[in-house]
């Protein structure tokens, strides 16, 4: 059994992720913190102990500061957070404040002796390494949407409101612009997904038009995102987020190892390709051979 487990969503909750850490726990206390609104989130996906959060510093090193006294405070020796773009740069700081070592991009994590095995993909998903931290404190990051949410209230839970009493340090906010993706990929139960086949950014909106009538999210493959197609945001695979869907719709990606490691534990894949060998067709289970364009205006259309 492990215990003295805390899990970080100070920007928010990855239920997943905090649903692992109840059944490595098995029993033990579980530690979360998370934003103030998702307190009770938080305790139905399993938290013992609640710290809902009221005002997250945009200031990453006074947030690792505070950090660093409460996990010290309450002697947390496994902690795990989501690999999320702003967490992937807070972690190491954290890491290296606490003298401890970090496994990021975790796809797996098991528990032996009262540690935790973490397991990653490494060079370029082709070979799987699992990783045993020695030192006091056992830290890993792990890809949004790698475990499945699992409700598992804890009825006795303890929520403490936390006020971080930290300057804002050098970060000014000059402007905020929101997302247009009608769900969170991390949360979406349906994504269509664009590659570098749909070949601009006009394309993307006609997506985004789909993606709104099935109540789904858009995502993207690392070529539709450097080619300026899509945001960051939306790229899912080894160095974006990691995903698993009722239904994954793949539009003009070809399938590259990159991309699939972070949407194969999808449950039903579709697949809409020119090219009637591009890889994504032997991961799919319903292939479209035709012009992207062309479907998507009927899918449009039958969805009007």
């Amino acid at each position: 059994m492990i215990s003295d487990i805390c899990v970080l969503c100070p920007y928010g909750l990855d239920a997943g992720l905090l649903t692992k850490a109840v059944a490595l726990a098995n029993g033990a206390p579980v530690r979360a913190f998370v934003p103030k609104v998702e307190a009770d989130t938080a305790a139905t996906f399993g938290a013992t102990y609640v710290h809902a959060l009221t005002n997250v510093p945009r200031d990453e090193n006074s947030l690792v500061t505070w950090l660093k006294e409460k996990i010290s405070q309450y002697g947390c020796r496994i902690v795990l957070a989501p690999a999320s773009i702003q967490l992937r740069n807070l972690m190491p700081m954290l890491a290296w404040e606490l003298q401890s070592g970090l496994t990021a991009d975790c796809t797996d994590l098991t528990e032996k002796d009262g540690s935790i095995l973490q397991t990653r993909p490494a060079f370029g998903n082709s070979l799987v390494a699992t990783i045993k931290t020695l030192s006091a404190v056992q830290m890993a990051t792990v890809r949004p949407g790698t475990f499945p949410a699992l409700p598992c209230p804890c009825d006795n839970a303890q929520v403490t409101e936390e006020i971080i009493a930290a300057p804002d340090g050098r970060i000014t906010v000059i402007a905020t612009e929101t997302g247009m993706e009608a769900a969170p990929l991390n949360h979406a139960r349906v994504i269509i997904a664009g590659g570098a086949g749909i070949g601009s950014r006009e394309g993307f909106e006609k997506l985004e038009a789909i993606a709104k009538k099935l109540g789904g999210a858009v995502a993207a493959s690392r070529n539709a995102v450097d080619a300026g197609f899509a945001p960051y945001r939306y790229q899912v695979g080894m160095t974006g987020v990691t995903v698993a869907p009722k239904l994954y719709i793949a539009v003009g990606i070809s399938g590259a190892v990159q991309h699939l490691a972070g949407m194969s534990g999808s449950e039903k894949i579709i697949a809409i390709n020119t090219d009637p060998k591009a890889p994504i067709f032997d991961y799919a289970d319903y292939g479209i051979v035709a012009d992207w364009e062309t479907v998507s205006n009927k899918l449009l259309e039958e969805l009007s």
